[in-house]
């Protein structure tokens, strides 16, 4: 009896997920920012994969301050955590809309959260060309 139980809250949390997706899905700005959000991601990945490939050494500047100079070395591994931190930040705020998207200000939501996880994605981006640049130029 408990394994129906179970399954049938599964099964309709399931649905209420894919009820608020619909929902967002019909906002046709929402479109245009899961796009973005997803090319920047790809982008993220790419970067981040060109360089851990390129990188000959044992050790990667992960971070550089224009007081300090070189403020964070680590291990060439440890670039995967930019793009990893940025699919958290996408999916958080994928999350967030699908929770508040029954609501009437939801598109006003929408754009707050997508346009922020876009703006996130393009810093992160940015972060990534400039680690490329300290370490290879």
């Amino acid at each position: 009896m408990t394994y129906l139980n179970f399954y049938a809250r599964f099964y309709t949390s399931f649905q209420k997920a894919g009820e608020a997706i619909k929902s967002i899905l019909r906002f046709y700005p929402a479109k245009l920012y899961l796009v973005a959000i997803l090319l920047l991601q790809i982008a993220s990945w790419v970067q981040a994969l060109f360089i851990r490939r390129r990188l000959s050494g044992d050790f990667l500047i992960l971070h550089y301050n224009i007081d300090f100079g070189v403020d964070l070395v680590g291990s060439p591994d440890k670039i995967f955590f930019y793009p990893l931190i940025g699919l958290v930040v996408a999916v958080v705020n994928i999350f967030l809309v699908s929770t508040f998207a029954r609501r009437k200000e939801s598109q006003f939501i929408t754009h707050l959260f997508f346009g922020s996880a876009v703006v996130f994605g393009i810093f992160l981006s940015l972060a990534l060309l400039a680690i490329f640049l300290i370490n290879f130029r």
